[in-house]
């Protein structure tokens, strides 16, 4: 009943966001976007749901396999980690696991406070996926880990909470008080690994948001490892305003939750930046021919929502944060989570569902990078 629900909800988002009252009629063709993981099927993440990890079914290739994060209105200091699966041949329809959430803050320790969902990777070589992961002892997550659970036999039946396990008892990156970084909080990270063919090992890079002398989320730094669990930070001297971020960032913005890819050969950052402290929160994107170098920031409204004709209202997705680009069957879509403008204007207080959007527009980024398909109708 809960699905059907959530179902039902998501076309009624569809349609009535295809239309704003008072506005030209708009063909329900023109951007399709869709709730798809509804916060009232569920007490834990009954305030928001957040942070689409999405990955091809290991053992099926024709099934995708979501992580997510979920916070209850009940207590909105903690969060909780949950999965659903669904057809690659629709990606709009995704089914939540009834054992939900599959993760939780510890018991003990320096992530029992709570949690958030950054980046999960199937290592093959382990059959097992990495799930890394934000948490805290407090309230406000300012230490990375790490969890590895065994893929299992089909790729998702294992994925419960007692086949994650945590690697070790400390954080896989904790911040750095000392020179140059002066880090108080370190969270959010997204993570990629490649081959080195030239080493015969792989390389790992981490992309992570902090805290510190710089101010809050000012930016996002580099750590590098060899195995995805010991890590070493890095910081970029060339950065105009001496911060050490892998690109310059918007003065006065918050860097959080994003996600790595590579498209073609080009590697492609995907932020939720949050505008003039918070003001108006959007996908933002970056992109590079190297994965520690090279970094720029395309203007921060190439992907803004409003620019989503037919499909952006005030009241569906005036917020969108968490996104991240995936495609399956030769098409792309851009999974987000998203709030209507809450009454008070505080995007805290806001009602978060998550949204994918088909994204078939085509535009170019940077001379000789690849061209990035986003929400919006083809161009002539």
């Amino acid at each position: 009943m809960k699905l059907f629900l959530a179902s039902v909800l998501g076309l009624f988002y569809w349609a009535s966001a295809s239309a704003a009252p008072d506005s030209p009629a708009v063909p329900t063709s023109a951007i399709r976007g869709e709730v798809i993981i509804n916060r009232l099927a569920a007490p834990w993440e009954s305030q928001q749901v957040q942070e689409p990890c999405i990955l091809t079914n290991p053992k099926d290739p024709t099934r995708l396999v979501m992580f997510y994060s979920g916070v209850p209105a009940a207590n909105r200091r903690l969060c909780f980690i949950g999965k659903a699966w669904a057809l690659k041949s629709d990606p709009f329809t995704w089914h939540q696991d009834e054992q939900n959430p599959v993760f939780s803050p510890g018991e003990s320790g320096w992530d029992a406070g709570s949690i958030r969902l950054d980046a999960v990777l199937y290592i093959a070589e382990e059959d097992a996926y990495y799930i890394y992961y934000s948490g805290t002892i407090n309230s406000t997550q300012d230490r990375i880990g790490l969890a590895i659970c065994p893929a299992g036999a089909d790729g998702y039946t294992a994925i419960t909470a007692s086949a994650i396990h945590r690697v070790g008892a400390a954080p896989v990156l904790a911040p750095e008080s000392a020179a140059p970084y002066f880090e108080n909080m370190a969270s959010q990270a997204a993570v990629w690994r490649e081959w080195n063919q030239t080493t015969k090992q792989w390389d790992w890079f981490m992309y992570y948001s902090y805290r510190g002398k710089n101010g809050t989320l000012p930016g996002l730094r580099l750590a590098t490892s060899t195995d995805g669990k010991q890590w070493t930070r890095h910081f970029n001297e060339k950065d105009p305003r001496g911060m050490g971020h892998i690109f310059p960032s918007t003065p006065d913005a918050y860097y959080e939750w994003h996600q790595i890819t590579k498209i073609g050969d080009t590697y492609v950052l995907t932020i939720e930046v949050g505008i003039e402290k918070g003001k108006r929160w959007r996908p933002v994107v970056a992109v590079s021919k190297h994965p520690a170098t090279g970094w720029q920031q395309l203007d921060v409204d190439t992907v803004l929502q409003t620019k989503w004709a037919g499909l952006y209202r005030d009241d569906t997705i005036y917020h969108v944060a968490t996104p991240a680009f995936y495609e399956f069957g030769g098409r792309w879509y851009l999974y987000v989570q998203a709030c209507p403008l809450p009454a008070n204007r505080n995007y805290i207080d806001g009602h978060w569902d998550m949204w994918c959007v088909a994204c078939d527009r085509v535009i170019p980024t940077l001379p000789g990078h690849t061209a990035l398909h986003i929400p919006g109708v083809p161009l002539p």
